[in-house]
């Protein structure tokens, strides 16, 4: 599990540092408390291995909900020195909980990379693409098909060597999730958005769609 996490991390940087061609929301859950979080003190926290990425994402994002009149705060500004913890029992997250608490936070929104998949696409090129190439001749009328004179010239069979490719096509799905500090743990989960990004090519727009979407999940 943990290999599994640590090259989610590396991919999500790399996507990042690439980008993307489109980006689409795929998946939206807000829990019946989820109203409340508006007049609460909001941690934003990226979580990816590079300060640089982790940086420009929490800007992004707490740009657009300061904008929406919403308190966000990026994790790297209040807590810059803030890691991945690996035990994580529940007393270790109650302790970081307490610190969040302890700097006003209420609630937190935990952007990450939640999978990578990969489609082989099969193409095909050549060979008859249409009855029309394989007989030569299209017949505008009945009077056309039947008479020689007036119909237009029969031409051979359109023919070549058909070849096939594959191409892969990856896709990204990117996740922020909300959550309540101050209820009790069973209960702290406020929304999950997700979004889909399809063979990336621009980084700034990668990081652009993501923020825009997560924040209009949030309004």
């Amino acid at each position: 599990m943990k290999k599994t996490y640590q090259f989610y991390l590396l991919t999500f940087s790399l996507l990042i540092l690439s980008g993307c061609g489109g980006m689409k929301l795929s998946n939206s859950y807000k829990s019946d408390k989820f109203e409340a979080f508006r007049s609460k003190k909001m941690l934003v926290i990226s979580r990816t291995p590079l300060k640089d990425v982790r940086k420009e994402y929490e800007l992004e994002i707490t740009k657009k909900l300061n904008n929406q009149g919403i308190n966000a705060v990026a994790s790297h500004e209040a807590f810059p020195d803030l890691k991945r913890v690996d035990n994580r029992t529940s007393e270790k997250i109650e302790e970081i909980i307490a610190t969040f608490r302890q700097q006003g936070f209420e609630t937190i929104l935990l952007t990450s990379l939640k999978d990578v998949k990969e489609q082989e696409i099969l193409q095909r090129q050549g060979g008859y693409n249409s009855l029309m190439e394989y007989y030569g001749n299209q017949y505008i009328t009945l009077k056309g098909y039947y008479d020689d004179v007036n119909a237009p010239p029969r031409l051979p069979p359109l023919e070549s060597p058909e070849e096939v490719t594959y191409r892969t096509e990856t896709t990204y799905v990117l996740e922020a999730v909300m959550y309540n500090l101050v209820l009790e743990e069973e209960k702290r989960l406020l929304s999950i958005t997700t979004a889909e990004i399809t063979n990336p090519d621009s980084g700034k727009i990668v990081r652009k769609a993501f923020a825009k979407i997560v924040t209009n999940e949030l309004r």
